[in-house]
């Protein structure tokens, strides 16, 4: 018996040398794309480099962690993850390094024996994941409702707007970036359209106009930063007080309310004059409304149903593909929470409230702006426009004349052989709206036409645009996003905006760390201001809700993730698109800690 068990412990042991040697294999391959080192080093085969010994290492150690486990569900749902996550490095490294996934079928036979063999460590790397998901679980198992104070809420408030003025006065009265040049110069030319949300627009137009009116843009303007200051540091006061009120450990909420406050990617976005912030804050207010709907099931009142309602309506206006997010994940939520018909209806009223009222709002916003809708077609369908651009510009010999005739009458010529993987907006910003507009079946039935012929372009474009999001390796320019520092508002002759600095001690953090791009060096701060490490955090949460059978947690994440959805048809994968998914990370714990133990639903 003892010669049985010893000779089924040798060739298990076999067995885990052979697949650790094969993780070693597909680890230097994807490292060789990297160019870290040379040939000699061993890279591309089981050489003599620090990697192949430190993969060798963790392989048979978490490898061995999961063979001891006996979870078959638990096994399940980390193989789906893990091939999802070894499938993200594969095709992202050769798309980003070699922009073309399918060169031969030898090639797509590797890249399915690398994933396999990275698989072998991605697996048993997502179950350890979804355990942290349990211990947090456990962690806030004990549940209890503490009578606070609303002055506690304020205290927060204060808190965390108090930590951001430093930031504020070293960089007086903000930082004008992104968007906020074009949107100043809609303003100033007194010519709006709809192409950025109005509200958020006119906002800043009104402060940067009372700046004018009393001879000093910069002094005018800062009331916009400081506005934006307010209603942010809001939100997170709002998370942080809601937390210790539906009594988590006070551990937890301390660590909130630190990060909120000293977390310098919170600090930077609030003197930075971008419709993200803002949606990003009523985001976090409404995402609270949902939570306590679904997770702990509360009974709200009119106020509570009105806070819903406006924290929706202003998601709305600040964010033009909020109103898909919301209304998807909406439905999603409606058709699998245990509630009874009535309350579903209710539901559904709500969202039509929602929906109703932000339409009100924003028309009347176009009627008193007089803004005109000059690119609903480019915006809403710039992936369609980034395939064909891609189609065209790499494939164009093969394309027939009459087909890259019509692909030409909707893209400009010179900006679709200028084609960007990463970024569609050098393809949309110049397409024929008007075209689209009155020959959309036509423009898509050229659209499947072309993708049925070039199946591979159109999926290598949807890749290589949207890898920011979830590719876990990728370092390039356009799909990390970096956190931009303009001095000046607007790239005009007219610019009356004055950067001054009131605080210097500031810059000394943080002007190395953004204005020369230093924190994506620093070991930790770095992955955390990538937009994939928060998405794969949210990805791997609706895993563990699944894996567990939480069914109102994982149902809170269904906004979110139907917003993520929106962003992977967008022109570019950047961090502030997201931001609003960070915010939330604090809120999605106290999910996943109150998530209930008699949950059993059919996911």
């Amino acid at each position: 018996m003892d010669n049985i068990k010893r000779k089924k412990g040798y060739i298990k042991g076999m067995i885990l040398f052979i697949l650790c040697i094969c993780f070693v294999l597909s680890l230097n391959h994807i490292i060789s794309f990297f160019q870290l080192h040379g040939v000699g080093d061993g890279v591309g085969k089981f050489g003599y480099n620090i990697w192949s010994l430190l993969g060798l290492i963790a392989a048979w150690r978490l490898v061995n962690r999961m063979l001891l486990r006996e979870d078959r569900r638990l096994h399940c749902v980390a193989a789906v993850s893990g091939f999802l996550m070894a499938a993200a490095i594969v095709y992202g490294t050769y798309a980003h390094f070699a922009n073309d996934i399918f060169q031969s079928p030898q090639v797509v036979f590797l890249q399915f024996a690398v994933m396999a063999g990275i698989a072998i460590v991605s697996i048993p790397v997502s179950e350890e994941i979804l355990l942290q998901f349990d211990r947090l679980c456990r962690y806030g198992k004990e549940k209890c409702e503490y009578k606070v104070r609303k002055r506690y809420y304020f205290i927060l408030w204060f808190i965390i707007f108090a930590a951001y003025l430093p930031i504020f006065l070293w960089f007086w009265p903000g930082n004008f970036v992104y968007d906020a040049p074009y949107q100043m110069e809609e303003v100033i030319d007194n010519q709006y359209n709809t192409h950025h949300p109005l509200l958020h627009t006119v906002i800043m137009g009104e402060a940067y106009k009372f700046g004018v009116s009393i001879g000093d843009a910069s002094t005018g303007f800062q009331l916009y930063t400081l506005l934006q200051m307010l209603v942010l540091s809001a939100a997170f006061g709002y998370c942080g007080y809601y937390l210790y009120k539906r009594g988590v450990p006070k551990a937890y909420c301390l660590c909130a309310v630190l990060w909120f406050a000293l977390f310098p990617m919170h600090a930077m976005y609030s003197i930075t004059a971008t419709k993200d912030v803002m949606f990003a804050a009523f985001f976090l207010w409404f995402m609270i409304f949902v939570v306590r709907l679904l997770v702990d099931k509360e009974q709200f009142r009119w106020y509570s149903y009105a806070g819903l309602i406006l924290s929706g309506v202003m998601c709305f206006l600040m964010r033009n593909n909020a109103v898909y997010a919301v209304a998807a994940g909406a439905v999603i939520i409606l058709l699998f929470v245990k509630r009874n018909r009535k309350q579903k209806l209710y539901g559904a009223g709500l969202l039509a409230a929602v929906c109703i009222m932000a339409s009100i709002a924003n028309a009347g916003l176009v009627a008193v702006t007089k803004a005109e809708t000059v690119d609903r077609y480019r915006e809403t369908f710039c992936m369609v426009l980034q395939c064909l651009a891609r189609v065209g510009s790499y494939r164009g010999d093969e394309v027939s004349e009459t087909d890259y005739a019509e692909i030409c009458m909707y893209l400009v010529e010179e900006d679709m052989k200028d084609y960007n993987p990463y970024l569609a907006d050098n393809v949309k910003l110049r397409a024929n709206e008007e075209l689209m507009k009155e020959n959309l079946w036509n423009f898509m039935k050229l659209f499947v036409k072309m993708g049925l012929k070039f199946p591979d372009e159109y999926i290598e474009a949807w890749v290589t645009n949207t890898m920011g999001f979830w590719y876990p390796l990728e370092r390039g320019k356009y799909a990390s996003g970096n956190i931009e520092f303009y001095h000046k508002l607007i790239w005009r002759d007219c610019e009356q905006i004055e950067k001054r600095e009131y605080c210097s001690w500031p810059g000394r953090i943080y002007e190395p760390l953004y204005f020369k791009g230093e924190y994506d060096k620093v070991p930790v701060l770095g992955y955390l201001h990538r937009p994939d490490c928060w998405i794969w955090f949210l990805t791997y949460y609706l895993f563990w809700s699944i894996c567990r059978r939480k069914r109102e947690a994982g149902l809170a994440g269904a906004v979110p993730f139907m917003y993520l959805a929106t962003c992977y048809l967008g022109p570019v994968s950047v961090l502030r698109y997201v931001y609003c998914l960070v915010v939330i990370v604090p809120l999605i714990g106290y999910a996943v800690m109150r998530g209930r133990e008699d949950d059993r639903s059919i996911l």
